[in-house]
């Protein structure tokens, strides 16, 4: 639950910093880069009550691994988009799908801990978003100087994939 918060966090809070890599990468202006972050931001903010009717029906569990592996294939698309038409698709579907980790890990959380020790489970669960926020926001920009804007996809694509994998079991 903490891993799925943090990857939610750090894939939302990880575009910002690579906005101007991505427009020198991709060859077009900046304000069409800065759209393709206000897209994956409102389709973030419009998908989390969504997903709460959503995970109500089917559960939290079940949503919490759609929602992974959607932006598991998200984040991997992102990283090998070939244009900026193909990134802002896949970074839509990304925000799209990372909005209902959040939201269904804390839901989750109050389903199912006894009240006695669900403080302490929801406070390590907002301590691993709030560590994905910081270490995104640090770490996107230096892990793009490093290897390249794609990689930073790529790592929360495949983060998505693990968890899912792990959410299976």
């Amino acid at each position: 639950l903490q891993a799925s918060s943090l990857t939610s966090t750090a894939d939302r809070f990880a575009l910002p910093p690579l906005l101007v890599l991505i427009a020198a990468d991709l060859h077009t202006p900046l304000a069409a880069v800065a759209a393709v972050a206000s897209s994956y931001f409102l389709a973030y903010g419009v998908m989390q009550p969504v997903w709460g009717v959503v995970s109500d029906r089917i559960g939290r569990v079940r949503v919490m691994r759609v929602a992974l592996l959607g932006g598991a294939v998200a984040g991997l698309g992102s990283a090998v988009a070939p244009n900026l038409v193909v990134l802002q698709l896949t970074r839509v579907l990304a925000g799209a799908c990372f909005a209902a980790l959040q939201p269904a890990t804390l839901v989750y959380v109050g389903d199912v801990w006894p009240a006695a020790e669900r403080q302490r489970a929801l406070s390590d669960v907002l301590a691993a978003a709030s560590l994905g926020i910081g270490g995104a926001t640090a770490g996107a920009g230096l892990l793009a100087d490093a290897a390249g804007w794609r990689v930073v996809p790529a790592v929360t694509g495949a983060a998505g994939a693990m968890l899912w994998v792990a959410l299976r079991r």
